[in-house]
């Protein structure tokens, strides 16, 4: 009897002790967009780790423009919970990557097998509809003349916690390295160009800590060879040390960086125009690349790229656009660096380029894709298991060929903005929360627009646009204004507030003014939606209001004072 008790307890140990390691649950959750920029990252395991396997080489935190972030590590629970700390704030409305290795172990040697990889947003702060020309300026430098200035990359290049910018130049092969002088301007004088000998047309771009050394590093495409510029940042006022070529596949139109394999090195992925394929280069573990792997689709012309994790099951996949089939392919990766199509959707026009991020606030990754044939911008919402459907085909202007995705008015969604080429303008697109897009605004420009980024310049929380011109070489700078709650309180005696926030079915007033006055419901595109005059009650019915969920700004004013509060339209609120 005792025997057959040992043999059982035996059994039961070798089972417990190799059960895979699983993260159960992450905070903040995956593509979320409202954490505040100075948060914490808290991931739950399945069992109790290793705590010495959690190094800065296995739990590693990137933002997009704030580039690599050091942090500390605290365990609980047994050590089956571990919080990251970052050692600085994240920026606003950045795309924020957590990504952890497979050299992550249990005490009993159990590893988190093929790591683990997420992505969600930093929150923007909600800022006015109308944004402001802040700057213009020539990217060239004097005695130049079309440089074609195209792609262009906002990180923060020199450590300063400001967002810098790259633009990448076509016809002189080089990028132009302009550092932010700390108001979100940048000073044409002071640029650096960085020659690029071994491009040909480079455009498409990327950033990454490919070397772990805390510096953001740059690659870049080219159009019209095969190859891929590597760029190592450094500390000197040179911000990068010179060109390292790499290989792909021909005619690199699109690059993410990626990990394939879940060993915390960032590997880096083409869609290859010109050969109609995709290439993979695997990152040996030093920042070094070797020769590609590269694989046919049949998807002709493969030309934008996308990488998310499609599914869901913590694995960076990629999404790859088809120039001349005018298709869209979901490839999932099994952790190991080995693709599978899932899925293939036909779209209106030809996908140029590609952005992923959750439109319509279901926590799966949807896709924007900007269509250059037919001056469109596709949405393409994903199911979370691998698959695509077309929700919405949006005017953008001719020749479509640049998208972004980041939440321009701080409302807690996902808008876009295209890029046109022909029509020589930039088109916005607000979200209405369930991925439904709206309001067009034009940013009109002289020569082509090329290509727009999202990102707060100036770090006051609200986010700005950067706008490239590829003709006339120009870069184009706006600003958005950050609202805040209460912004002009000139009841000073009064001193009226307002709830619930958020509020539903009604607004209620407390500390009214004596006598009549007027109230003004207004969203942030400056539409409004709720208007009345002389009036004295306190509470305000809004059930009757068909307006979505999502901020608002409430005007209460008699005479010339006026005081201003914002908002938040919820279902789920009294």
């Amino acid at each position: 009897m005792k025997t057959i008790i040992c043999f059982m307890f035996l059994s039961i140990s070798f089972i417990a002790s190799s059960q895979t390691l699983e993260i159960l649950k992450t905070s903040p959750i995956p593509q979320s967009l409202s954490t505040e920029q100075n948060h914490n990252i808290v991931m739950t395991f399945s069992q109790p780790i290793d705590t010495s396997t959690i190094t800065k080489d296995s739990f590693m935190a990137y933002g997009k423009w704030s580039g690599p972030m050091e942090g500390t590590y605290s365990f609980s629970n047994s050590n089956t919970v571990v919080t990251y700390t970052p050692k600085r704030p994240f920026f606003y409305g950045e795309w924020i990557t957590i990504r952890l290795t497979n050299g992550i172990k249990t005490m009993n040697n159990v590893s988190l097998t093929n790591g683990y990889v997420y992505n969600y947003w930093t929150k923007t702060l909600l800022s006015s509809p109308d944004l402001i020309l802040r700057n213009q300026f020539s990217s060239e430098q004097d005695g130049e003349s079309f440089i074609q200035s195209y792609g262009a990359f906002a990180g923060d290049v020199n450590d300063d916690e400001y967002s810098d910018l790259v633009v990448v130049a076509e016809t002189s092969n080089d990028i132009r390295v302009l550092l932010n002088d700390g108001t979100g301007n940048y000073d044409p004088a002071e640029m650096n160009v960085i020659r690029m000998p071994n491009a040909s047309k480079p455009s498409t771009n990327d950033g990454a800590d490919y070397n772990h050394d805390g510096i953001i590093d740059l690659a870049i495409g080219s159009t019209q060879n095969d190859n891929v510029s590597l760029f190592m940042g450094n500390n000197t006022v040179e911000t990068f040390d010179p060109e390292e070529p790499l290989t792909a596949g021909g005619g690199v139109r699109g690059l993410v960086t990626i990990d394939v394999n879940g060993d915390g090195w960032d590997d880096i992925a083409t869609a290859n125009r010109s050969d109609s394929s995709y290439s993979i280069l695997l990152n040996d573990g030093t920042g070094n690349f070797g020769a590609p792997k590269t694989i046919n689709l049949n998807l002709n012309q493969e030309t934008s790229i996308a990488a998310a994790d499609i599914n869901n099951d913590g694995i960076m996949d990629l999404a790859i656009g088809g120039f001349r089939s005018r298709n869209v392919t979901t490839l999932i990766n099994d952790g190991k660096g080995n693709f599978t199509q899932e899925d293939t959707i036909g779209i209106s026009g030809t996908p140029w380029m590609m952005a992923a991020g959750d439109v319509n606030g279901d926590g799966n990754v949807d896709f924007v894709t900007a269509n250059s044939s037919n001056g469109k911008v596709s949405v393409l919402a994903g199911d979370g298991a691998g698959n695509l459907s077309l929700i919405g085909d949006y005017d953008s202007g001719r020749f479509t060929l640049s998208i972004k995705l980041g939440d321009i008015d701080g409302d807690g969604d996902l808008d876009f903005i295209g890029s046109n080429y022909e029509s020589k303008d930039f088109t916005l697109y607000r979200n209405d929360g369930s991925g439904n897009f709206s309001n067009p605004t034009r940013f009109p420009t002289t020569g082509a627009g090329s290509c727009a980024i999202f990102h707060d310049r100036n770090n006051d929380g609200a986010m700005d646009l950067t706008l490239i011109d590829e003709i006339d070489d120009v870069v184009i700078l706006y600003d958005s204004e950050p609202l805040t709650a209460g912004v002009e309180d000139n009841f000073k005696e009064n001193a009226i507030s307002v709830y619930p926030n958020p509020f539903n079915n009604s607004i209620n007033l407390k500390n009214i003014p004596v006598g009549a006055f007027n109230v003004k419901l207004v969203d942030l595109q400056g539409r409004i939606v709720f208007e009345k005059e002389k009036i004295e009650t306190k509470t305000i019915d809004t059930s009757h209001l068909n307006i979505a969920n999502g901020a608002y700004v409430l005007e209460v004013s008699q005479g010339l004072l006026k005081t201003t509060q914002l908002l938040i339209k919820s279902n789920t609120a009294p």
